[in-house]
């Protein structure tokens, strides 16, 4: 099985406090624990700032879909291979 984060959203007010990071932690361990072997998700090709978040945590970037959050917007596709928690 392979997971998918719909959504990550942190308060303007918030953010790099480590908020991102901590529920990105929490999403992964929810994923090994239903036996996910990955993790993927689309991020706006703009949004530098999630991007460094999803790279910072072991998040690859491995496709691109133009006109994903409308047009002229491109999503990049980022994974990350899983491993059961008692092996992290």
């Amino acid at each position: 099985m392979v997971a998918y984060i719909q959504t990550l959203e942190v308060l303007p007010e918030v953010r790099g406090q480590g908020v991102g990071g901590e529920l990105l932690r929490r999403m992964e361990s929810s994923a090994r624990v239903a036996a996910a072997v990955a993790i993927w998700l689309h991020v706006d090709a703009e949004n530098a700032t999630a991007i460094r978040v999803y790279e910072r945590h072991g998040f690859q970037l491995s496709g691109r879909e133009a006109d994903y959050y409308g047009r002229g917007r491109a999503g990049l596709i980022y994974a990350k291979p899983l491993r059961a928690e008692r092996e992290s």
